[in-house]
């Protein structure tokens, strides 16, 4: 579905798709620290503060994504980029924080905020209209 300046709008299975390449990539940095915050503690597991600060960790990995690239690595390999819903350009880095913690509100009830891209005329989820973001697909590359 294009919007009315001709750009194609990203549609639920790609944004599911770059959601489950993007797990895949995070799990094991998560492990990873998770494995090293146990080490830390002598295998007692992570205190309330180091969960805590592995979320923190997690979420600047995704906004540096963000703010330089547009998008995600899952959404790169599936050429969907993050934009302002006004411009098309980067939008500013205080719109994608709030992006992100609209997640939060988007799952809340049963994922509904989600699944309103599937009604919503531009695809936007609950996050992308708290934001003023869209997320788009980029054109096939040519040879």
């Amino acid at each position: 579905m294009a919007d009315q300046r001709g750009v194609e709008l990203a549609g639920f299975w790609p944004r599911v798709g770059a959601q489950l390449l993007d797990a895949l990539w995070m799990l094991p940095v998560g492990v990873l620290l998770a494995f090293l915050g146990d080490l830390a503690r002598g295998g007692r597991g992570l205190s309330p503060g180091a969960d805590l600060l592995l979320q923190l960790i997690s979420a600047l990995i995704i906004l540096l994504f963000w703010v330089t690239r547009q998008a995600t690595p899952g959404k790169m390999v599936l050429r969907l980029r993050v934009v302002d819903a006004e411009t098309g350009r980067t939008p500013p880095w205080t719109r994608l924080v709030i992006r992100y913690l609209g997640y939060i509100i988007s799952g809340l009830p049963l994922g509904l905020g989600y699944l309103w891209m599937l009604w919503d005329p531009r695809h936007q989820c609950w996050h992308d209209r708290l934001a003023r973001t869209l997320v788009v697909q980029d054109p096939p590359l040519r040879d």
